[in-house]
């Protein structure tokens, strides 16, 4: 097995399986070479084991848990059911086949036994842990030093305190270190207090601020509180009906940081992400806009200080043309890439980030180290916090094998299948044109034959249908009837049809990628603009001012060919719905009134 020669954690690369499997796992140096092959079916965060090596906890190619080492050879051979990521402490908590707790150290190896029914991560030296008689503390030998006997258990805070519930009355107070009760147990939820000496709790539905003897230093007032930062701020929601606003709140109450647009709720380098729904930019913990809304979307960033983010670069007003050249290769003149929490934006040369299933970026927000990008040729680069590609996974033309290179596009690994068995990778978001094509035999079949195909078909009824409002999937299938008093009622068409291209676009999306949208309309204006130039070399130039519209919606256009005794028709159609998005493009060859046919 190839390993590392370098005691640095390696990176976390997945490779994708073939068509309905799941992704494997490879691990690949800082020098790029190859650690470990794809067979992993999870790999946690590499931890320093306190002897100048890594641990991180991984699982089999069946799941079964256990623990490697930054050479990838296993500490502790899988055979768990789950282990979890290394605390600053050095300890993994991992569940027993009995589905009892238990922890770890860094060696892979149990330090606290699998006796536990629940156990919570350590802060200040203790953890939350339950038996069957209720939750209590242990210390790092797994010693219990608070007996368990409450209902639920927070965390300790720097002060000595945690928030309790206790089992008889269901409510909350605090305790010290030694089990005595500090403040009663007269809230319904409680959050840990905060290095200035202020804890969140809740009477009913809202939230307030106590100080350390239980005394109120905000009356309850706020629909949702989180618990205090290192920076000594909370994440808040407030304000009254038609005025709400979220925000950081310290320890005195007051509020730092409001926004009445979109906030994060966590600093990550202390910075804080915010946006108005088109341009994302950081706050620090005063407030000030320390990286400037020039982001059309980023992530937060990693505990190393890098994002993923997108970037419009302004077209250069004294030499346009020189701007427009260094932009070409990005999508109109944007630029994905890496943001670094010092302000620096590393422009990467790929298409934009991998999406998981959701359309959702992926970014840096697993802790290995890596983003991901789609890259050109339909495979996948992982870039590193400086924007530099480390690896690419790659399959070939004909899909019967998956390549996973290193920058310079030495082979690292291979595996081979049936021919096509592995897919080239197509963006989510910011897709080439081709893409959207759905007509049979697109993107290499001729459009303009399609338009012979339905020229000779024998003429039927047909209404195209919509994405967002029909069931139907036939636009010969018969629509709903239209009221007849409904003056926007579109008439069935005879004749024939087909979808030449269309896509759906979901509120939420457009929401957090503002220029999806405006992306989208500009690669359906090239597929329109290329469809009308391929059949105005088969069949002549169009009717002047010709419209015919087969199906009204938001926004719609067409073009009229004369073809024969039919009119061959091309229109554009977009629809909204609760804020979801169809475009699509229809191709139709309608037949005269006296060759319709009835239904």
């Amino acid at each position: 097995m190839p390993s590392s020669t370098t005691a640095r954690p390696p990176y976390v690369v997945p490779c994708a399986g073939p068509a309905g499997s799941g992704a494997r796992y490879a691990l690949v140096g800082a020098d790029g070479r190859l650690v470990r092959a794809p067979e992993l079916s999870a790999v946690g965060v590499f931890h320093p084991d306190g002897r100048g090596e890594f641990v991180a906890p991984a699982a089999d190619q069946e799941g079964r848990c256990g623990y490697l080492d930054h050479r990838g050879a296993w500490l502790a051979e899988p055979s768990l059911p789950y282990t979890e990521a290394f605390e600053d402490n050095g300890l993994s908590r991992f569940q027993a086949e009995d589905g009892r707790w238990g922890y770890a150290g860094t060696g892979g190896t149990p330090v606290i036994p699998a006796t536990l029914t629940e156990a919570h991560v350590f802060r200040h030296g203790l953890a939350a842990a339950r038996t069957e008689d209720g939750m209590g503390y242990i210390d790092a030998t797994g010693r219990f030093v608070i007996r368990p006997q409450y209902a639920a258990a927070g965390w300790f805070a720097p002060n000595g305190l945690a928030a309790v519930r206790v089992a008889d009355s269901g409510r909350c107070g605090y305790i010290d270190r030694a089990d005595r009760t500090v403040i009663e147990p007269r809230f319904d939820g409680a959050r840990p207090f905060g290095p200035d000496g202020a804890a969140p709790v809740r009477v009913g539905d809202l939230w307030g601020l106590i100080d350390e003897t239980g005394e109120w230093v905000v009356e309850p007032s706020f629909p949702m509180l989180n618990s205090f930062d290192a920076n000594g701020l909370a994440y808040v929601l407030g304000g009254t009906v038609g005025d709400h606003f979220r925000g950081f709140l310290n320890a005195r109450g007051e509020v730092v940081i409001k926004a009445r647009n979109r906030l994060s709720e966590d600093f990550r380098c202390g910075l804080v992400r915010f946006d108005n729904g088109y341009a994302h930019g950081n706050l620090d913990a005063t407030g000030e806009e320390v990286i400037e809304q020039e982001y059309e979307w980023a992530e937060d960033f990693d505990d190393a200080g890098a994002a993923v983010a997108h970037y419009l670069e302004p077209l250069d007003e004294d030499d346009p043309e020189e701007a427009r050249a260094a932009a070409a290769d990005r999508p109109s003149g944007r630029a994905w890439g890496v943001l670094r929490s010092d302000g620096r934006f590393i422009p990467v040369h790929h298409l934009e980030p991998l999406t998981n299933d959701g359309g959702w970026v992926l970014g840096f927000g697993f802790g290995t180290g890596l983003a991901a990008f789609v890259t050109r040729d339909g495979g996948v680069a992982h870039v590193d916090r400086d924007g530099l590609d480390v690896c690419r996974v790659e399959a070939t033309a004909d899909g019967a094998a998956l390549r996973l290179v290193d920058r310079a596009g030495t082979i690292l690994w291979e595996t081979t299948a049936t021919e096509g068995a592995f897919a080239r990778v197509e963006p989510e978001h910011c897709r080439e044109a081709h893409s959207y094509l759905v007509y049979a035999g697109a993107p290499e079949r001729d459009v303009a034959d399609l338009a012979g195909e339905l020229l000779a078909a024998e003429p039927r009824p047909f209404e195209p249908c919509s994405l967002i409002f029909d069931d139907r999937e036939d636009p010969y299938e018969p629509a709903e009837p239209e009221p007849e008093d409904d003056p926007d009622a579109d008439g069935t068409s005879f004749g024939a049809m087909s979808v030449v291209a269309q896509t759906f676009l979901y509120a939420e999306h457009q929401h957090d990628f503002s220029f999806l949208q405006d992306w989208t309309n500009d690669r359906f204006g090239e597929i329109e603009a290329d469809v009308i130039g391929r059949l105005t070399a088969r069949f002549g130039d169009p009717l002047p001012g010709a419209e015919l519209c087969l199906r009204s919606g938001d926004g719609e256009s067409s073009t009229v060919w004369q073809v024969g005794a039919r009119q061959l028709v091309l229109q554009s159609y977009l629809l909204v719905g609760d804020g979801d998005m169809e475009i699509q493009l229809w191709l139709a060859a309608v037949a005269p009134s006296d060759e319709d046919a009835q239904p």
